[in-house]
């Protein structure tokens, strides 16, 4: 692309993702920099067969150094950096090629959509991963490193960009054989010990902390992050959200919905504040203003101009969540009428699948094709059955009669 872009990447025994995370950006990148830490599988020689330089370290127990080194070695205007558990989407290389031939910023956020094993799972964060080559913007941090700091001090123009990298890396098979959570939470609790202050890290501490279950823990960490994070820091608001779900799992519910309440006034358009109000009031079983939650959480749609949000809280979710209070309220009519409006939304939501499979058991699978077929097409059916792995019983049976059915003619 008229040597304009370098791939920037480090690595460490990752012969399973980076042939697909090459082959989707081999077209774009004019040079590939790869920074290998210590491979003893087949990382090296696969960088190579695709013409990366691969400059090999010692490993520095440290993220932003290993990125910086390959930084340092960039040729080209712009720099792409990725993970190798990254795939850039093809539909997107347009995107990207127009965004540094015509630059309209200095830098661009772009969305970082992170898959689980349950394709409704999919949470989405924006992250500057395209800039320009510049000596004074560099990585920081021993671990979440980020350049957004040094892109402010260089006076560098950051804005998002709607360009999409699918990340594997929060599959639990990938996470948990990494073995990523005590590692991360290591390098924080190091970071934190020497920079106290570090608004950013404290948050990303206080949520290994979550996933660790130590709530307690979590709730001293963020407490201490919102100290140091100013109202006009864009990680504030998802900090706000931090310390609502840490009180939520340290079993102190009305303070979090405070928390909820008081972040909502700051901050209106975020979606993912109603939407943990609508479950924190499910699970006391205030069904009314559940329902109203979830409610606005449709009117809200889903937040934009913010760094994280899952995915489906402004749309397919909430249709779920409104179907779960009405079952809860016993009325199962309008439970499968919500949940035929979240399939029609997307339609590989498996919960809501599932769902109306358990509301009409025992009904002949041609009755629950029928009532499917209210929402989405029988094609859509189809496909949706056959993206899913492992079909349970009825789901095989299910996408039998889908293949075979035909539609009478009309007279």
């Amino acid at each position: 692309m008229n040597n304009l872009l370098t791939l920037c990447m480090i690595v460490k025994n990752e012969e399973q993702f980076l042939p697909q995370c090459l082959n989707s950006v081999k077209d774009v990148a004019d040079d590939m920099v790869i920074v290998d830490t210590g491979s003893t599988d087949r990382t090296i020689a696969i960088a190579h067969a695709f013409g990366a330089r691969v400059i090999q370290i010692d490993w520095p127990n440290d993220f932003s150094k290993a990125r910086n080194v390959g930084l340092d070695a960039v040729k080209t205007p712009w720099i792409l950096v990725m993970d190798a558990d990254e795939e850039l989407v093809t539909e997107d290389i347009p995107v990207l090629k127009n965004a540094i031939q015509k630059p309209t910023a200095d830098a661009y956020n772009v969305r970082i959509v992170s898959v689980m094993e349950r394709a409704e799972d999919i949470s989405e964060s924006y992250v500057t991963r395209i800039f320009r080559s510049h000596p004074d913007v560099r990585f920081e941090g021993a671990i979440h490193e980020q350049v957004f700091y040094s892109l402010a001090r260089a006076k560098q123009n950051l804005v998002s960009l709607n360009l999409r990298l699918i990340h594997k890396g929060y599959l639990s098979s990938v996470f948990n054989a990494r073995n990523k959570a005590d590692r991360n939470l290591e390098l924080l609790e190091l970071h934190v010990a020497k920079n106290p202050q570090d608004g950013y890290m404290l948050w990303q501490l206080s949520q290994s902390y979550i996933g660790a279950g130590q709530y307690d823990k979590a709730l001293g960490a963020i407490n201490r992050s919102l100290k140091f994070l100013q109202p006009d820091n864009p990680i504030r608001v998802l900090a706000l959200m931090t310390q609502a779900r840490a009180l939520f799992h340290a079993k102190m519910p009305k303070k979090a919905l405070r928390v909820l309440e008081q972040s909502l006034s700051l901050y209106p358009a975020y979606t993912d504040f109603r939407y943990f109000e609508g479950t924190i009031f499910m699970d006391l079983e205030q069904w009314d203003k559940a329902y109203e939650a979830f409610q606005d959480c449709l009117k809200l749609g889903e937040p934009q101009g913010f760094l994280m949000t899952e995915t489906g809280i402004g749309g397919f979710k909430a249709l779920f969540r409104l179907s779960q209070v009405a079952l809860a309220q016993k009325d199962s009519k309008q439970a499968l009428a919500y949940l035929l409006m979240a399939i029609r939304t997307q339609p590989n939501y498996r919960h809501a699948w599932q769902s109306v499979a358990s509301l009409m058991s025992g009904a002949p699978i041609a009755q629950l094709f029928q009532t499917l077929s209210l929402a989405i097409p029988r094609e859509t059916i189809i496909a949706s059955l056959k993206s899913w792995p492992s079909l349970n019983v009825d789901e095989q049976h299910l996408l039998a009669y889908a293949e075979q059915y035909e539609a009478t003619p009309q007279s």
